[in-house]
């Protein structure tokens, strides 16, 4: 119980320091949409979907090994870390090749400011290494801290930035400027605050074994990356940056809440290391509530959204014409919460090579589904193609964790939250014209009330949320 309680209040701690960031990114957003326009938004999003894709070259999966291998064995943090250093430059190098190729390819009017988007995908991933330690070593205080700054910065530098009349392009710059930041306060902590050493390290033999572990996992990754963004790059090529730019300001409502499983198991993924060689029983367990704790944050935000669409677009001042769009990829939200649980229980497993197949086989279905979507319906055949995969994907994992692991309880275990979610959904639907100020607190008052009244959460679950708001550092 120890470990489980620790594990959600990291979980806890980090959502919450990011729940917070993320209402400030949002602004952000929301001032590039008045600033840019949805022509010009559209090329800066479009940009950061390239350098998202290249960035995925700089990791290879070793990332995740690291937190993995790390976790189970601390002595090995100043070998690792000193290595993936030194790897992460040479493999940004590699990733900057690719991202010139491509846009010189696919998307010649962004190729004269390649060296913005490759100085984001050097800092993105400089501290997206960096701050595995806060993970590793358990002191998410610190991760929440930097996650905070990281916003804070970003808000100003964007007003900044706005105020000199920059253009589209200005903005790669001011978001890797927030990254660098996290990048130095990760060093000042490591080294200052732990005496902890950072020394670069260089060990070819090394390095190819980690890769012979990564690689595998990478795929996987790269995979699931390429289809969560390719919507992007055949919207630009089929139709026009102003499309994009619709079909991107949809999805920023989906983002505003797609961290949340990312960084709920980010903090898990050190206890299911663990338990996927302590036994079975164990693993199972930990997926299970996962798995659960993931699905009720996700089913009240899918409905909601679906409900509210119109609301949350007008008050935020979006574009008119992502209404439809966020409307169609509302219940991906729910795939994409619970499919991290699988995917991260798969990885603990040491079972890259199945997510690998996995991530393949939902990158062919969105392929397929996204070039006879968008070509018929534009960025609402990308949005609904979107929604489509990530449910291939959940059946898909969920197929092969029975295989691997056990036959899991993926409709029972969440069959009163879903009802508490259906009703919290007829309330709303009620009184959806009613403003968002108070349409969001009623719908979360009677979805809470409703866990309560049909027992959604079960004594020991809350013997764990307890544990949890209990236990200090």
């Amino acid at each position: 119980m120890s470990l489980a309680s620790r594990t959600l209040r990291n979980s806890a701690l980090v959502v919450g320091a990011r729940a917070l960031a993320k209402v400030g990114v949002f602004l952000v957003v929301v001032l590039l949409w008045r600033h840019l326009g949805d022509e010009r938004y559209g090329r800066f999003a479009a940009m950061v979907v390239y350098a998202t894709l290249a960035g995925v070259i700089a990791d290879l999966g070793l990332q995740t090994v690291f937190v993995r291998d790390v976790s189970r064995d601390r002595t090995l943090l100043d070998r690792y870390l000193g290595n993936l250093l030194s790897a992460r430059l040479v493999l940004s190098l590699v990733a900057l090749v690719i991202l010139s190729a491509a846009l010189r390819l696919l998307a010649p009017a962004l190729f004269p400011y390649t060296l913005g988007a490759f100085v984001l995908l050097l800092t993105t991933s400089y501290s997206s290494l960096l701050r595995a330690i806060f993970y590793i070593r358990g002191r998410l205080g610190y991760e929440a801290v930097a996650i905070l700054a990281e916003s804070g910065l970003l808000i100003l530098l964007t007003l900044f930035a706005i105020s000199r009349h920059a253009s589209w392009d200005a903005f790669l710059w001011v978001y890797a400027a927030s990254y660098l930041f996290t990048c130095v306060l990760a060093v000042l902590v490591v080294r200052l605050g732990w005496r902890d050493p950072i020394a670069v390290r260089f060990e070819p033999a090394f390095l190819r074994k980690l890769l012979a572990s990564g690689v595998p996992l990478a795929l996987g990754f790269t995979i699931a990356t390429v289809y969560a963004q390719l919507d992007v790059v055949l919207l630009q090529l089929f139709r026009n940056f102003q499309m994009v730019g619709w079909y991107s300001a949809a999805n920023k409502y989906i983002d505003a809440v797609a961290w949340i499983p990312q960084s709920a198991m980010g903090a898990v993924f050190p206890a299911l290391a663990i338990l996927s060689i302590a036994g079975k029983e164990r693993l199972v367990y930990a997926f299970v509530k996962s798995y659960k704790m993931l699905a009720i944050l996700a089913i009240p935000l899918a409905v909601g959204l679906i409900l509210t669409a119109g609301s949350l677009v007008h008050s935020t001042r979006g574009f008119e014409q992502s209404i439809g769009a966020l409307q169609l990829l509302a219940p991906s939200v729910v795939f994409l919460f619970v499919n991290n649980a699988f995917i991260y229980t798969l990885t603990a497993m040491n079972r890259q090579a199945d997510f690998t197949r996995l991530a393949l086989a939902s990158l062919a279905l969105n392929v397929v589904l996204n070039l006879i979507l968008i070509p018929l319906y534009g960025y609402l055949g990308a949005a609904a193609a979107s929604s489509l995969t990530e449910l291939g994907l959940f059946l898909g994992a969920w197929w092969l964790l029975r295989r691997q692991l056990a036959a899991l309880p993926v409709i029972s275990s969440v069959a009163r939250v879903l009802a508490s979610g259906a009703l919290m959904g007829a309330v709303v639907f009620v009184i959806r014209s009613w403003t968002l100020l108070l349409v969001i607190p009623i719908a979360a008052a009677v979805y809470v009330a409703a866990l309560v009244w049909l027992e959604a959460v079960d004594r020991e679950e809350w013997a764990v949320v307890r544990g949890g708001l209990k236990l200090r550092p």
